[in-house]
């Protein structure tokens, strides 16, 4: 009966990432469509969301801990409980660079940077790629699959630095549109390193597993 119990505890906390991980792929896809339509309103829903994220964040960390301090679980599922506290983590932060990426579509709502653009928009989709990717690789407990979601990260570090480059040599002719540029960058960091969130939790699959702590991308 307590294995029965601990059993559906722990698919409440399975339910709880995957709900989340769902509501970051989203707001990530609705951040980027706000930049790219000059769509404030839906900008700031994206920004109002966070709220919504953070609470999720919260409930698989109070859900997990519950699970640790009143069952006791040992070897497997301490680390899936523990991966999914780090899940959370890093699903909350996913959340974060979202917003910031509507942030962006606030202030440069009057802006045109189609190229630089464009390198965002694709960046997003392949964070949104990803993250589907990881979350079904842990759903199944697929380190292959971990691992392979963790190597489309290369794709976005690629248009990371094309958009740096592209953008600091448009400053050359044109330096009065330093601010913007900098926003540029800057937004295009955040998308870089929500791409690196999405490999952590990767690695992630592979320690619930196997219990050992691995870089998927060195």
């Amino acid at each position: 009966m307590a294995r029965s119990n601990f059993n559906v505890q722990l698919e409440r906390v399975r339910s709880e990432i995957l709900s989340m991980a769902t509501r970051v792929e989203e707001d990530l896809l609705k951040a980027i469509q706000s930049l790219r339509d000059r769509d404030e309103a839906l900008a700031a829903w994206v920004k109002a969301d966070d709220r919504t994220v953070n609470a999720m964040q919260e409930r698989v960390q109070y859900l997990a801990a519950i699970l640790m301090a009143t069952q006791q679980p040992v070897a497997q599922d301490l680390r899936e409980l523990v991966s999914a506290i780090r899940l959370a983590d890093n699903l909350e932060r996913m959340g974060d660079y979202a917003v910031h990426l509507a942030k962006t579509a606030i202030k440069m709502k009057d802006s045109s940077w189609p190229r630089q653009f464009e390198m965002l928009g694709e960046m997003a989709e392949i964070g949104s790629s990803m993250v589907r990717a990881m979350i079904d690789a842990y759903m199944r407990k697929d380190v292959d699959a971990a691992a392979a979601c963790a190597g489309m990260d290369a794709r976005v570090d690629e248009l990371h630095h094309r958009l740096m480059a592209l953008t600091m040599d448009g400053l050359k002719s044109d330096s009065a549109q330093a601010d913007e540029a900098i926003k540029l960058i800057r937004t295009s960091g955040f998308l870089e390193r929500f791409a690196d969130h999405v490999t952590n939790s990767c690695e992630l699959v592979e320690y619930m597993v196997s219990g050992t702590h691995a870089e998927m991308n060195e």
